[in-house]
């Protein structure tokens, strides 16, 4: 069996066959939830907007802006569609407090891949689990070659630390460049590039 770890942080991007290469990402979106006492809700508003344009979205034409929140959506474009993005600035007396939330956890991300590999290569799913935070998701497909039927199966499992996508070593799989394409965690692309320049001000 080959373990592939797919991940990408935001803006570099990286796949292999060996987990300990490969950074961790929260399984919990408040892992990345960001707290900035120190900026103004503009401030933070600008800075949330320079972050999204930077990992490659395109911003909506308008924002939703309260008394005390502003909700900031973005999409960008992808191989099989689109990706959206909001970004949730809340304004306190205590300060200011900023989470990016993708639409597409990485975790179904994953789902979706193995999926849609399987039937760029013309396997019918006989059938198919999804996986979960702590639920290990299966597919399997067949198809028909002129030698006779072949099959292909995959299993997902998504933790704390990466998604893995296990495959036999001979697995046609292998053979799907979006199958290998790495998986996106957004919130900590995002996280990386707001904090720094946020603690700066």
């Amino acid at each position: 069996m080959k373990r592939f770890a797919l991940i990408m942080i935001g803006l570099a991007c990286g796949a292999g066959m060996l987990q300990e290469i490969f950074p961790a990402f929260s399984a919990e979106p408040s892992g990345y939830a960001i707290f900035a006492p120190q900026l103004s809700c503009a401030q933070a508003t600008q800075l949330s907007k320079r972050v999204v344009e930077r990992l490659g979205y395109a911003l909506a034409a308008s924002e939703a802006s309260g008394e005390k929140e502003t909700l900031i959506t973005a999409t960008r474009r992808e191989s099989v569609g689109s990706e959206k993005l909001t970004v949730k600035i809340l304004c306190g007396t205590d300060g200011v407090h900023v989470e990016a939330i993708p639409d597409v956890s990485p975790c179904e991300q994953a789902n979706q891949r193995a999926e849609q590999a399987m039937k760029q290569l013309q396997f019918t799913v006989t059938s198919f689990s999804p996986a979960a935070m702590g639920k290990r998701g299966v597919i399997k497909g067949v198809r028909e070659r002129p030698e006779g039927q072949e099959t292909a199966m995959a299993t997902i499992q998504c933790t704390p630390e990466a998604v893995y996508i296990d495959t036999p070593d001979d697995s046609p799989l292998l053979g799907s460049p979006d199958f290998l394409r790495p998986i996106s965690d957004i919130r900590r692309g995002f996280f990386a590039l707001f904090t720094p320049t946020a603690a700066a001000k």
